[in-house]
């Protein structure tokens, strides 16, 4: 029995022995483990003439100098670029741009274009590449790169393995304009356009006009230029030069369009409604049909739009109607032949109808104007452009929608504005009032899936609550036409 407790004691002795020895192993490994994960990696990171009435129609491998930090590039020209995010949501997991799974990267080296003459020098002086790897990335990016288009503020990525070589290469000219060469296993740089994610926010909201539908809408963190959108959708039903009332409520369910939580434009307009005391109310529904081109429609399935646009653009607010008017300058009552509409420069114009272009180019007092004929003795006029449209000049056959134009302020003008005018058999006619015909009915086989769309869109609009938007520095009034002498639309 003595024996037995001995060798029971003996034995317990040796497992704790043992523990203990295993524990100290551990504890070794562990503390080695750390020492060796917590020796530094290499860090060479550096910081990331018409008479039309008066109005107007009428490379060394040395290591060059540290360059700036990275500065983010200027984003593409947004569909608004007054627009403040009515919110700004942070992107999602999964729509942040996700990179070519790479090497590892040890070294990683952020700049900018700058001031280079060409892309050879950024790449040499800015972004601290060789001659020679400037060549062989300036020949892996040629067909993915304009290199004519790069801009100071276009930023520059360069990414190097442990042993120094060039493993990535970034290059970022706006929020949608990113281009990579990533070295592939054989070697060799291969280059593309990389794909950006964009995420879309549908918003919903509502207010109440005390101005212009442009100074409410902005009021709310809106752009100004959905105020076109509404003149676009309604026109011939509500005249928001005219007809809008202290106390008119809109509502708006319109998608924006996020890059990595960035602004970039506003997608589709979903649904639109206005009520005013002169005006009532009036809703539309956008809606995409199977076999065509999609557009807005009434809750019974018709069309909005007629055969004309009345608004050949989103404008602010129209700063001259058609019809007699005191000219300023000349301090008599002169007919104005058309109707201006005030709007940024730049501002897209369209065909306002099908037809031929017959005239393209400066006009005297009219700055850059444009002619299209259409059927039935019908012309229309555009003036003050910026520029034209590619494609555009005399004998182009156009659509209606299409691109044609820019809104400018050349010739006898003080701001940027479109002028625009229509003729019938020669004479012009107010366009206010002789454009536009009801629209046709949607096709029967689409009328099911839109009236149950339309009917949830329409609760939808229901539930946004008007709200009283934040006061806006008002705008000035429409450019004021001069007199030179010359003659103009």
């Amino acid at each position: 029995m003595r024996n037995r407790r001995l060798a029971r004691s003996f034995l317990g002795g040796l497992i704790l022995v043992g523990a203990s020895a295993a524990a100290f192993g551990v504890q070794l490994l562990s503390r080695s483990g750390r020492a060796e994960l917590s020796q530094p990696i290499p860090d060479t990171q550096s910081s990331e003439a018409l008479d039309l009435g008066g109005s107007e129609l009428g490379s060394s491998t040395a290591t060059p100098e540290q360059p700036p930090p990275l500065v983010p590039s200027e984003p593409l020209p947004l569909r608004d670029p007054d627009h403040t995010p009515s919110s700004e949501p942070a992107p999602a997991a999964d729509d942040i741009l996700q990179a070519t799974p790479l090497p590892f990267s040890a070294q990683r080296r952020s700049t900018t274009f700058g001031k280079a003459s060409s892309f050879k020098d950024a790449l040499e002086k800015s972004a601290g590449l060789s001659k020679e790897e400037a060549t062989e990335l300036i020949d892996a990016l040629a067909g993915t790169l304009d290199f004519r288009r790069s801009q100071p503020t276009d930023a520059i990525t360069v990414e190097r393995d442990l042993e120094g070589k060039l493993t990535r290469f970034e290059y970022r000219a706006g929020l949608l304009q990113r281009y990579e060469a990533v070295r592939s296993p054989s070697g060799k740089l291969v280059s593309k356009q990389v794909d950006v994610p964009i995420r879309t926010v549908r918003v919903e909201r509502g207010g109440i006009v005390a101005g212009s539908l442009g100074d409410a809408l902005e009021g709310l963190s809106l752009g100004r230029t959905l105020a076109g959108v509404f003149s676009e959708v309604f026109e011939g039903k509500v005249n928001f030069s005219s007809d809008t009332r202290s106390g008119d409520t809109f509502r708006i369910i319109v998608d924006e369009e996020y890059v990595e939580g960035t602004f970039l434009r506003y997608g589709n307009v979903q649904a639109l409604e206005y009520r005013g005391s002169k005006t009532g109310v009036h809703q539309a529904f956008w809606h995409d049909p199977s076999d065509g081109d999609g557009d807005f429609y009434d809750a019974s399935g018709r069309a909005l739009h007629g055969g004309w646009l009345r608004t050949p653009l989103r404008y602010d607010h129209v700063s001259s109607g058609y019809g007699m008017r005191f000219h300023p300058v000349l301090k008599r009552k002169k007919l104005h032949n058309g109707i201006d509409y005030a709007a940024g420069t730049g501002t897209p114009v369209r065909a306002a109808a099908t037809g031929t272009i017959t005239f393209a180019g400066a006009k005297g007092a009219n700055g850059n104007l444009l002619v299209i004929s259409h059927v039935s003795g019908y012309e229309s006029f555009y003036a003050h452009l910026s520029r034209f449209a590619p494609g555009i000049k005399k004998g182009t056959k156009v659509t209606q929608r299409q691109l044609i134009a820019y809104v400018g302020s050349t010739g006898r003008s003080t701001g940027p504005h479109l002028h625009f005018s229509l003729k019938r058999h020669g004479r012009f006619i107010d366009p206010s009032k002789q454009l536009n015909g009801p629209g046709l009915p949607m096709a029967q086989s689409e009328l099911p899936e839109y009236r149950r769309k339309a009917r949830q869109l329409a609760a939808a609009l229901s539930r946004i609550q008007a709200e009283q938007p934040k006061p806006v520095a008002t705008q000035d009034d429409a450019p004021v036409p001069l007199d030179s002498g010359e003659e103009e639309l």
